[in-house]
């Protein structure tokens, strides 16, 4: 498969270079042509990947690792979603599936669901070791034909933790003053829900004192979305706590005049993009709807899941061997969740 699959687009890809200026659609990396390239592979990739509804709306996908309905996911687009979820997989059922959260994994941003699917993929777990730049991979997606191709873009890497928000801009803040001052406070934040105002003044985290803006910045941003910080501040000279629970930057900063370049142009990315131990980057075209689904390589083996659109180029993986671990931790009630009612 490997072989005829490296001559099919040997033939395909001296044409893209000859005639870039008027590229046809069928030759790029989601066209029609290329993707009939890797046969088997896009099988594969198609009956494996799942929809993951919340009622009419679609969540992400899920890779079905299993025949007797076992999906690995991304868990952060899970949250605030009604079980079961609904799923659905027109290559293999036109009816709706449904499925339970068994376990998660808060490092990887990973979510094992038992569902009520029962079928034969042909998905073998393959590996991410010496995974070259420039190596084609194929991903499941949700819209039609159901895979997008690309290639490797980078080795793989840790993504630092980018840190939880509370949804404020600040002035320069100093001892005189006791504190930093809030210049903005951005509308539906975690820090509007919580009660903070324009002119507050903030002096602690957690009982941490606080003087300086980045000073702040480090305290909140060392906790990650979805964590609860104490912030205690002064309004019109009177001491005040406030709990509140801490956003995504991508989905509370959601404002054009706040993001970089990239992320303007993206239109949407995933909420949550940082804090990997190690991913495979690549450039398969992906919307934030196509995150949790698989990774195959040439070989149509599952290399990694889909975790991350960080932007309009670079999309995020976790490595096989992590899920592996993942579903090794949680042997023992993926193993219960087979008798359990879904």
């Amino acid at each position: 498969m490997k072989k005829a699959l490296a001559i099919s687009l040997s033939l395909v890809f001296p044409l893209c270079l000859l005639q870039a200026a008027a590229l046809d659609e069928s030759l790029h990396t989601d066209g029609e042509r290329v993707l009939s390239a890797f046969g088997d592979v896009g099988n594969i990739a198609k009956q494996s990947k799942i929809t993951i509804m919340d009622g009419t709306k679609i969540r992400c996908q899920g890779t079905l690792v299993s025949d007797d309905g076992l999906i690995v996911t991304k868990y952060s687009e899970l949250e605030g979603a009604r079980e079961p979820y609904k799923l659905v997989n027109k290559e293999i059922g036109r009816r709706f599936y449904r499925a339970r959260l068994v376990a998660y994994d808060t490092k990887s941003d990973l979510a094992v669901l038992r569902s009520n699917i029962r079928h034969k993929t042909g998905l073998k777990f393959g590996s991410s070791d010496g995974l070259e730049i420039g190596r084609w991979v194929v991903a499941g997606v949700d819209q039609s034909p159901g895979l997008h191709a690309g290639i490797v873009s980078a080795f793989i890497r840790n993504i630092p933790k980018e840190g939880g928000v509370i949804g404020v801009q600040l002035d320069d803040g100093n001892k005189s003053i006791g504190g930093v001052p809030v210049r903005v406070v951005v509308a539906g934040s975690p820090a509007q829900k919580a009660g903070l105002k324009r002119g507050d003044i903030i002096f602690a985290v957690n009982n941490k004192e606080i003087f300086t803006t980045q000073a702040l910045i480090k305290a909140v941003t060392q906790y990650n979305p979805g964590e609860k910080v104490k912030v205690s501040l002064k309004r019109r000279g009177e001491k005040m706590d406030f709990v509140i629970t801490l956003g995504y930057r991508v989905t509370v900063f959601d404002n054009p005049r706040m993001r970089n370049r990239n992320d303007s142009l993206s239109v949407q990315v995933s909420k949550r993009r940082s804090g990997f131990e190690r991913v495979i980057q690549h450039d398969t075209t992906m919307t934030t709807a196509d995150i949790g689904g698989p990774l195959l390589d040439l070989e149509g083996k599952l290399i990694g899941i889909n975790i991350a659109r960080a932007n309009r180029v670079e999309f995020f993986a976790i490595p096989i061997e992590h899920v592996k671990q993942v579903l090794k931790e949680n042997e023992k009630v993926i193993k219960e969740s087979r008798n359990k009612r879904i």
